[in-house]
């Protein structure tokens, strides 16, 4: 399958890199281009500027009103995933804060698995599901079944090519972060010998990072797929097994971000003691806690970060819009809130710009303060 969106822009820095995401973008073919350096569109908006746009947002959606009660069914793409546990622990802090309850199955990676969980999932008389970046082709019969039954069926956080079984969907502009990750690799490779191995990801967002590396022009020594069953024991082999064929390569590129953990523990064994550019870069998506560990200690050395849990808050908004007034789902996969409300912007994180030892990289926006303070000024929630 072939990428659906996204427009991209190269960040050219190692520090601090931060990129503007597209703003209304919908779903249309687009190749990643070179442009300049891209910074933040707005500072940082302070507790009280969000407040205000949050009472604006909640007097555009209509008078106060009240959410009803209601049961999500959270089809887990892979449970093992720190991006995964990011995207459903967030799903059910909003949701709670509206009063909602949370049920989950763990498709462990496996299509047989997942899709085994969407009619589990519905067999419990769920109001939505939810799930993260799960492709529809994989999930068909239960999301089908969801449309039968008036069961609206939402992802978050992974785009996907083909989505008109969904009622909607919000992600990250994964084609941007893979540019942007793809300059900085492209300038760490130069006038050093050999290529990149590449792990890749059969689905829409893998493909768009991959393409996005490509489109770099990185010389590529090899590219397999990650198995979404086996990610760490799984990695470590194949990625020892691509160095042992590939002894000259100068990088090494994870596509799905849990399989670093693997990637990196391959590197540790055939380069004891040895850091970047002593061995190949290592680099890879989301600065999850278990990656920036492996980044303080030299062992992985860069990841493009985005504060993708506010994909699944965007996702509870839109839910709680649906269930108290019937107002459609936005079709937009990054909707327009207020200007400076770009919560998708993502970092380029490298040890030069690590975050405090067990936290995570701040949002550019803080998307929590914002949707707690509209939900408590147009329903009521959390008062």
């Amino acid at each position: 399958m072939r990428p659906t969106w996204l427009k991209a822009a190269v960040l050219g820095t190692a520090a601090a890199m931060t990129l503007v995401a597209c703003g209304n973008s919908a779903e249309t073919t687009s190749t990643p281009s070179a442009s300049a350096p891209s910074t933040p569109s707005a500072p940082a908006l302070s507790k009280s500027e969000l407040e205000a746009l949050a009472v604006a947002a909640s007097k555009k959606a209509g008078s106060p009103t009240k959410v009803p009660k209601i049961t999500i069914g959270y089809l887990r793409y892979v449970a093992q995933s720190p991006a995964d546990q990011r995207m459903y622990e967030s799903a059910v802090a909003a949701a709670k804060i509206l009063g909602w309850t949370v049920i989950q199955c763990d498709g462990q990676g496996d299509p047989a698995k997942m899709a085994a969980c969407g009619n589990t999932l519905l067999d419990q008389n769920i109001d939505v599901l939810l799930n993260d970046g799960i492709p529809q082709t994989v999930i068909a019969t239960a999301l089908q079944r969801a449309k039968r039954e008036g069961v609206p069926a939402v992802y978050s956080g992974g785009s996907l090519d083909e989505a008109d079984l969904y009622t909607a969907g919000y992600v990250p502009p994964d084609g941007e972060m893979g540019t942007a990750l793809a300059a900085y690799v492209a300038g760490q490779m130069k006038g050093r010998s050999g290529g990149a191995i590449v792990q890749g990801f059969p689905a829409s967002w893998g493909v768009e990072r991959v393409d996005a590396l490509k489109a770099a022009g990185v010389k590529i020594a090899s590219q397999q797929d990650a198995d979404a069953t086996n990610l760490v024991q799984g990695t470590q082999q194949q990625i020892a097994a691509q160095l042992n064929q590939h002894p000259d390569a100068s990088a090494v590129w994870i596509t799905f971000e849990t399989a670093v953990l693997g990637a990196a523990q391959a590197l540790k064994a055939r380069y004891p003691g040895k850091a970047y550019p002593d061995r190949p870069l290592l680099a890879t998506f989301y600065a999850n806690r278990p990656t920036l560990d492996l980044m303080r200690k030299g062992e992985v050395d860069a990841a493009v970060e985005n504060s993708l849990e506010w994909s699944s808050w965007t996702a509870i908004d839109q839910l709680a819009e649906l269930k108290a007034r019937n107002t459609p789902m936005s079709k937009d996969v990054r909707p327009n809130y207020g200007e400076g409300l770009d919560f998708w912007r993502s970092t380029l994180v490298t040890k030069d710009n690590l975050p405090p030892a067990g936290q995570l990289v701040p949002p550019p926006v803080d998307y929590e303060t914002f949707f707690t303070a509209k939900w408590k000024h147009e329903f009521g929630a959390g008062s």
